[in-house]
């Protein structure tokens, strides 16, 4: 009693003034009705998010630990390529753009499953991460804790062209460093020449 007896995984739809994105949601087996914790993950670019849910086994996690897991879909009509426009100053502000529309998925599944506001969290992968510290940034309010996996800093592009140079290597303009007042853990391999 006062729990959903099978996993689900869901389709769903947010849209506010910044536009409209598909997310998926994972609700696992014996899940809470209320308080339970959520994990929001941002794939990497040309990373189909089904693929990114299967790859980062966070499901069977959810599974175990009994928490929702939510996958933002970036829209190919907002970047071909499938990247998270972290790197675009309207990107990058709080209430506008795509920060808008992951804190207003992020919102919608805390108030459909009354889940525990304290237990919001942001993570991501290469434009994922580095979305996952625009969001950490813009919305410490929303967010308990951010995980960023191969990400960029904050502030570091402002277009595509700086973007990738940065990814080929270019170092980050000297400016002051956004401060994240969240909690962060930040895995990059020293391999990783990307």
């Amino acid at each position: 009693p006062g729990t959903l007896e099978a996993a689900e995984f869901l389709d769903r739809t947010y849209e506010n003034d910044s536009g409209a994105r598909g997310y998926k949601i994972y609700v696992p087996p014996r899940c809470p009705k209320r308080g339970v914790p959520v994990i929001v993950m941002l794939h990497g670019g040309t990373q189909p998010v089904l693929d990114y849910a299967t790859g980062t086994g966070m499901d069977r996690l959810a599974d175990r630990h009994r928490f929702l897991v939510v996958y933002p879909e970036q829209d190919a009509r907002a970047n071909p390529m499938g990247y998270w426009n972290w790197y675009r100053p309207q990107d990058q502000q709080p209430g506008k753009g795509e920060p808008a529309l992951i804190a207003g998925i992020t919102e919608q599944v805390i108030g459909e499953y009354d889940a525990d506001p304290g237990k919001v969290f942001v993570v991501g992968f290469s434009a994922g991460a580095a979305m996952a510290i625009v969001m950490a940034v813009t919305y410490p309010d929303l967010y308990a804790a951010a995980g960023v996996h191969s990400g960029l800093p904050y502030g570091a592009a402002r277009d595509f062209a700086s973007a990738f140079a940065l990814m080929a290597g270019a170092s980050p303009p000297s400016r002051q460093a956004a401060l994240v007042t969240i909690p962060l853990i930040v895995f990059h391999g020293d391999k990783d020449d990307t």
